[in-house]
């Protein structure tokens, strides 16, 4: 075989571990977040219950329900047994107990260690397919260039790069999560907004978003990634992971706006997992649909003053 054909075949047999290399990330971080490792329920357990999108005040009720079912028995136990003991004046103390308790239970470290990792890694799922052929161009310009020899290297930092962005969304994501559980507005078995209107006001935000001149700038980055390689060319291993982070900042900038509407339909609802990925997909990756983002934008201002002007809503889907 000749010295031009062995090369060839090596740059063909580098490419192709980049693509299975990212295949399975997405495959393993697909299972764990299907099956909601640690999690008190799988995702497939969470889209049946809940469907495509719930809000109603029965619905809040057996969520609610749900939620304390596991402490109900222990609180009315210990309720009863202080009763008896102090009168009606433990009423008050039983309250700030229980407020207490409800605190330390949500945000102890082992629970929002499980809860960044299922975040993170539902990341990960949704958002690497519509960054592999930017992962995959940056490969090639690489092996082509004078770091050929680490070229495989240089594109698991830019990978690693573009990953630690997402997973800096994920803590803040999980952080959030916390603290509308904490106030109340999130249920924490199923994981999304009990409030319709609240719901509604997040997907007016998001919609408006669609327009913005940021929406804009960040999405036209990813789509143009040849533009981005060659504008922002870095060499060394640090430059990989910068390069990768960057383009991560970018694909944020473009769809944070979107992975918040997990809060409207349930954090681990395979409905609008796979949804929101397919929708990121096909905007970043077909150039030519420009008015995508903006039926998108008017679909959900539409959706959301819809939430917000009904009363008593009642919606399964």
């Amino acid at each position: 075989m000749k010295k031009k054909d062995v090369l060839l075949v090596t740059l063909e047999k580098s490419d192709l571990i980049v693509i299975v290399t990212t295949a399975i990330i997405v495959i393993v971080t697909s299972i764990y977040t299907f099956f909601g490792v640690g999690m008190k329920m799988s995702a497939l357990e969470m889209t049946r219950m809940s469907g495509a999108i719930t809000f109603s005040s029965n619905s809040h009720v057996k969520m609610q329900m749900m939620d304390s079912k596991s402490e109900t028995i222990s609180e009315n136990s210990n309720t009863e047994k202080k009763m008896e003991d102090m009168g009606s004046s433990s009423k008050s103390m039983n309250s700030s107990m229980k407020m207490d308790k409800g605190a330390k239970s949500l945000f102890t470290i082992p629970n929002i260690f499980l809860m960044f990792f299922m975040w993170w890694f539902m990341m990960i799922a949704m958002m690497t397919p519509s960054a592999s052929p930017t992962l995959l161009l940056f490969h090639n310009l690489k092996k082509m260039g004078p770091e050929r020899d680490v070229a495989i290297f240089n594109t698991y930092l830019f990978l690693a790069g573009y990953l630690i962005i997402w997973g800096i969304f994920s803590l803040l994501a999980c952080i959030l999560q916390h603290f509308f559980e904490f106030l109340g507005l999130i249920s924490g078995m199923m994981m999304q907004f009990k409030s319709a209107k609240l719901s509604g006001a997040l997907l007016i935000v998001a919609g408006a978003y669609q327009f913005t001149p940021l929406k804009n700038a960040c999405l036209e980055k990813c789509r143009s990634p040849i533009d981005f390689l060659s504008s922002n060319n870095r060499k060394g291993y640090g430059g990989s992971l910068l390069m990768g982070a960057q383009h991560g900042l970018f694909c944020l900038g473009c769809c944070w706006a979107l992975m918040a509407l997990l809060f409207v339909g349930g954090v681990m609802n395979l409905f609008w997992i796979i949804g929101l990925a397919l929708y990121v997909a096909i905007e970043k990756l077909f150039k030519n649909i420009y008015w995508l983002d903006r039926v998108l934008g008017l679909l959900l201002i539409g959706v959301g003053s819809f939430l917000i002007l009904i009363k008593d809503s009642e919606i399964f889907l």
